[in-house]
C-alpha cells in the first residue's frame, strides 16, 4: 500500500501527516440515487482511506484511519479550516486521536516523563 502525504505539521520532535491511499473496497450501498457511484466514474469526486499518523524518531506512535472517504479531492477532507464549527469534522477527530495514541506512548515508553 502506497501512501500520498497531503499534509504535515511540525514540531520540534514530532511530525504529523495526513496521508491517503486507493479505497480498494468502497461500500456504496448508501449511495440510493447513485450519485456518488456518478460522481466517481465522472472524476468528479476520488474515493480514498485516510490515515493521520504521528511520527517520532522515524516510527509511527499514533495514528488513525478511515475508509470509504469520497471528496473532490483529498485536500477537502481537511474540511475544518476556514470554518467557526467547532464539530463534526473527520480530519479534526482523526488528528486528536492519533495524538492522543501518540500521548499514550510516550507515556509508557518513557517511565521518567511527565504525563497528564
Amino acid at each position: 500500500m502506497t501512501w500520498e502525504n497531503i499534509w504535515q505539521f511540525h514540531t520540534a520532535n514530532f511530525r504529523i501527516d495526513y496521508d491517503v491511499t486507493e479505497e480498494d473496497d468502497l461500500d456504496l450501498s448508501w449511495d440510493e440515487d447513485g450519485s456518488a457511484r456518478a460522481g466517481l466514474e465522472s472524476g468528479k469526486y476520488v474515493a480514498f482511506q485516510a490515515r493521520v499518523a504521528v511520527w517520532y524518531d522515524g516510527d509511527i506512535i499514533g495514528s488513525d484511519y478511515l475508509g470509504g472517504c469520497i471528496y473532490e479531492k483529498p485536500e477537502d477532507f481537511i474540511d475544518h479550516r476556514g470554518s467557526k464549527k467547532q464539530y463534526g469534522s473527520y480530519f479534526s477527530d482523526m488528528v486528536s486521536s492519533a495524538i492522543k495514541e501518540a500521548r499514550n506512548y510516550m507515556c509508557k515508553s518513557r517511565p521518567k516523563m511527565r504525563c497528564a
